[in-house]
This record gives structure tokens, sequence and C-alpha cells, in this order.
């Protein structure tokens, strides 16, 4: 498994993907033999949440992420 850790000399961007496509993303990637990594967590809301890691063919760190960033984020800033 690639690292897939923040920091260092890639680009790592992170896209919203709905809760219902996630198991999708997942199987688009395994047909295309492409090496990824899946983070379950609860965020401060006790919402469970995955994240979706891959590299794209740069090395670059792709994230999907199901909740909404900008709804997360507000949570965040609260506590």
């Amino acid at each position: 498994m690639n690292s897939y850790e923040q920091g260092g000399i890639h680009v790592h961007f992170a896209l919203h993907i709905k809760t219902e496509n996630f198991d999708s993303a997942i199987r688009v990637l395994n047909y295309a033999s492409i090496d990824h990594k899946v983070i379950e967590e609860v965020n401060i809301n006790m919402q469970k949440a995955k994240r979706l890691y891959f590299k794209g063919n740069e090395d670059n760190v792709v994230e999907f992420y199901m909740l909404d960033m900008r709804e997360d984020d507000k949570e965040r800033i609260k506590h």
C-alpha cells in the first residue's frame, strides 16, 4: 500500500462524494487496479464518515470525503 500521508512534496486535494456513491467509487478503483485506502471515522457530531484515498498518475493524493466539508468545518469551529 502506498503512503497517503499529508505533507511532503505531493499535492493532496479532497472532493466531496455522496454517501450513496462511495462504494461505486471503490468498485471503479478496483476495476482499474488502482491502489487505495479507506479510513472510517466518527466526527464531532457522532456521524460515521469514510474517506477514500488514492494517487493520481503523478503521485498526487486524491481524497473522496463523504461529509459536507462546510458543515463539518462549522462543527469543528464550535468546539
